[in-house]
């Protein structure tokens, strides 16, 4: 059994969190855009509404990439001390060698060569003793 059975969750946190600012940032610059073509039928609250999501999605982005960094970073501090590594896979080699060999249940029937009939097999069959009844007077 490995001593690390489920490793960090940083690098798929990265990719949603650069995922989802890369899409914002996106529909944020087309509707910059559009703003900017209307000028001067927009209200001023749109265009503070507008760059704050421009805003967000590239602070999602930065954030995507930071925990990327730190999960790639702290993924050497959740391995155990080499020591231990080392006795584990010892441990185990040892577990491997002492395992007991155990033979197949039921073999296959051997088969003779040149399509001749196949060689019988020698079968014991364990015979239950016979109980008695008990004497009737």
């Amino acid at each position: 059994m490995p001593i690390l059975s489920k490793p960090s969750s940083a690098a798929r946190t990265s990719l949603i969190y650069i995922t989802i600012g890369a899409l914002v940032d996106i529909w944020s610059g087309v509707w910059w855009w559009y703003l900017r073509d209307e000028a001067g039928d927009v209200p001023r609250g749109m265009w503070y509404l507008c760059i704050g999501c421009l805003l967000t999605g590239l602070a999602l982005i930065v954030l995507g990439l930071a925990v990327g960094q730190i999960g790639r970073s702290a993924r050497h501090a959740e391995l155990p001390p080499e020591e231990v590594t080392r006795a584990s896979v010892q441990a185990e080699q040892n577990a491997a060698a002492r395992a007991p060999v155990v033979a197949p249940v039921n073999p296959a029937q051997p088969v003779a060569p040149n399509g001749q009939a196949p060689i019988p097999t020698a079968q014991v069959v364990a015979k239950a003793p016979v109980a008695q009844a008990p004497p009737t007077r």
